[in-house]
């Protein structure tokens, strides 16, 4: 009974864990980060962005005291490899068993080491291709968050329809090729490797899961066979979905084990219990086994440096950093990731527009991981991710379809690692994103000689004004006045110009945000 309970108990808590997480990126009203957020800021990358120095802390404390349950239970990303690989097995009537491999050090060091580096060198761009929860965020965002507003459009139409105004309808996302491109390449990939081997991207690619192998490699708990009791019968290998239990010299590999305990579920014999581990039963810790790997490659001069399925996932790796990077030429922009937006076009802007909160271009770059929750949760249509190699997949500004109104925070209140941060709406109408300029050729007033004020009646910063197109007659149509130090970059005036395809207003991005 007691081995039946740590498997049911793991496999509840990884249920709500998904439950909570896929409810906080299909939520259309913002009230689930208010209860669910905690489910972010827990995650490896955003609690180290965050500066949540305790929760980082508590996942290192927990996965030396009892291994990678982090994995297993609050990672998306892994859990979702589970569920694929449970449907792996069911639609294959359980014949699909796993075996045990022996550790592709070499190339969970490579990309690691290439993780690490891309962190400390400031290439956040690859560190969000590779970190588990914004790969997940990113396949979130794209496919599960449209399920949510479909049901929020169904639910407002219908009440609606009935007299009652009780559901409001949400906005429609903003995507791109680019990320639909990596959210679906991410999936496909993972998918598959889920399908066919369990868990085999957490344990030869995960740079998080190489991270926190290190200190569950002898942790203080881990699954240990009981020599006396072991048959050697393979059924605990063959149900290891991280392919990490020797069973014929009944070893567990503790860094790579991540406490899925089904080997325990499924021993007859008991022999396999969740307890402290004798120094038989340790796994040689990472320096011991960097040796041991290398020596081994001296000694047999004709042995492969890797296997060929190793190979084909490293390449593969390869492929998903720099694919995202030339599906840039010939990625245009996306209402929902269906519908072409043909009524108003995006400008040509010298500097991007990041939201009020993110400070500047480098603060957002450091901290942003690219997960997409902002933008599922954007109600006024202005977020999406960028598309340049320097900020891939980051939230920018773009106000063809909405403008960022002065009474809305949302991006700033479900942000889990402080990229967008406001303390309250004071800030944001104090903080300048941005400053519009006049494209005099594209205003209505000189194009048909009439008078419109649309970008003056509508700033909320006060910064336009309209004046005489010609000096001194007041009866002459008028032309808009900016005054940058005034303007904000909310793209009101931008996105309320009647000029058509392009404004005669557009908002150019400051690299470094102003707060007055």
């Amino acid at each position: 009974m007691k081995s039946k309970f740590l498997k049911y108990a793991r496999v509840v808590c990884a249920v709500v864990m998904m439950l909570s997480i896929v409810t906080l990126f299909c939520d259309t009203t913002g009230i689930a980060r208010h209860y669910l957020g905690w489910t972010v800021d827990i995650q490896f990358l955003p609690s180290i962005s965050a500066g949540l120095i305790a929760a980082f802390v508590s996942t290192l404390v927990v996965t030396k005291l009892f291994g990678r349950i982090y994995c297993s239970v609050i990672c998306p990303l892994g859990i979702f490899q589970d569920i694929v690989a449970r449907l792996g097995r069911l639609t294959k009537k359980q014949k699909v068993k796993y075996s045990y491999s022996d550790e592709k050090l070499w190339m969970r060091l490579i990309i690691a080491v290439l993780f690490i580096a891309s962190y400390l060198l400031c290439a956040y761009p690859i560190v969000g291709l590779l970190e588990p929860y914004s790969i997940f965020g990113r396949m979130a965002t794209t496919l599960l968050a449209p399920v949510g507003r479909f049901i929020a459009e169904y639910l407002a139409a219908s009440s609606e329809a009935a007299g009652d105004y009780t559901f409001a309808m949400p906005a429609a996302l903003n995507y791109s090729y680019v990320m639909l491109g990596v959210a679906l390449f991410s999936l496909v990939f993972i998918a598959i490797l889920a399908f066919r081997g369990g868990r085999t991207y957490c344990n030869t690619i995960c740079p998080v899961g190489t991270i926190l192998s290190i200190f569950a490699e002898n942790s203080v708990m881990k699954p240990v066979v009981d020599h006396d009791k072991c048959v050697k019968c393979g059924l605990c290998a063959k149900k290891c979905k991280a392919s990490c239990i020797d069973a014929k010299n009944g070893i567990v590999d503790s860094s790579r084990c991540v406490d899925c305990m089904n080997c325990i579920s499924v021993c007859h014999k008991g022999a396999i219990s969740f307890s402290t581990s004798s120094d038989k039963d340790k796994t040689p810790n990472i320096i011991k086994r960097i040796k041991e790997h290398f020596g081994k490659a001296k000694k047999d001069e004709n042995a492969p440096v890797a296997t060929d399925e190793s190979k084909r996932a490293f390449l593969t790796v390869g492929s998903l950093v720099v694919g995202s990077a030339m599906t840039k030429s010939m990625a245009k922009t996306f209402d929902g990731g269906l519908a072409e937006i043909t009524e108003k076009k995006e400008p040509q802007r010298n500097d991007r527009i990041t939201p009020p909160g993110s400070k500047s271009y480098k603060h957002i770059e450091e901290v942003c991981t690219s997960c997409g929750l902002c933008i599922t949760a954007c109600p006024n249509e202005v977020l999406r991710p960028s598309e340049s190699l320097d900020s891939l997949l980051t939230p920018v500004m773009s106000f063809e379809k909405g403008y960022c109104r002065p009474e809305c925070k949302r991006c700033s209140d479900v942000c889990p690692t402080g990229a967008i941060s406001l303390a309250d709406l004071a800030e944001k109408s104090a903080t300048h994103v941005g400053h519009a300029v006049l494209i005099a050729d594209n205003c209505i007033s000189m194009k048909k000689g009439v008078s419109c004020g649309n970008c003056a009646r509508h700033c909320p910063a006060g910064a336009i004004t309209m004046a005489p197109t010609v000096n001194g007659d007041e009866t002459s149509p008028k032309m808009p006045v900016i005054d940058s130090q005034r303007c904000i970059g909310c793209g009101a005036c931008e996105n309320l110009c009647p000029s058509s395809p392009y404004s005669a207003i557009y908002v150019e991005g400051h690299r470094v945000h102003r707060i007055d």
